[in-house]
């Protein structure tokens, strides 16, 4: 929890002209939070994994900082990179693994993406790719 305290320092202080937001599962406004998020009245969302599964919002990217850490196992991965353009209207979301040494986890998945979007390319679900 001190390291999201830290990022969104950093980051709110970098783009003092965005809207930034911390939020983690502990957080008492943490509901309020991720409403704002997708309402569009948030523009950058900085959070632990409790966002990693059945949260949609329109026209992100997103950021795995440290997605080398033991917690972050190549289905975690997966399913936090599947938050990126999830109602195909946003064609340029971009999911990047920030980390200081790839794992097998990652590389993995990485395969299972490229091998999911090459399959969604084929039945047309994907413009571009």
């Amino acid at each position: 929890i001190s390291l999201i305290h830290q990022l969104h320092a950093l980051i709110a202080e970098r783009f003092s002209d965005k809207e930034v937001v911390a939020v983690y599962g502990s957080d008492e406004l943490r509901l309020e939070k991720v409403q704002a998020m997708r309402q569009q009245k948030t523009d950058i969302l900085i959070t632990t994994t409790i966002l990693e599964r059945g949260v949609t919002f329109d026209a992100v990217s997103v950021i795995v900082y440290g997605a080398n850490h033991r917690v972050f196992t190549s289905s975690t991965l997966v399913q936090i990179a599947g938050r990126v353009d999830r109602r195909q209207e946003f064609n340029y979301g971009e999911v990047l693994f920030l980390h200081d040494g790839e794992t097998r986890d990652m590389k993995e998945a990485i395969r299972q993406i490229k091998q999911m979007n090459r399959l969604a390319s084929k039945r047309g679900m994907l413009d571009g790719l």
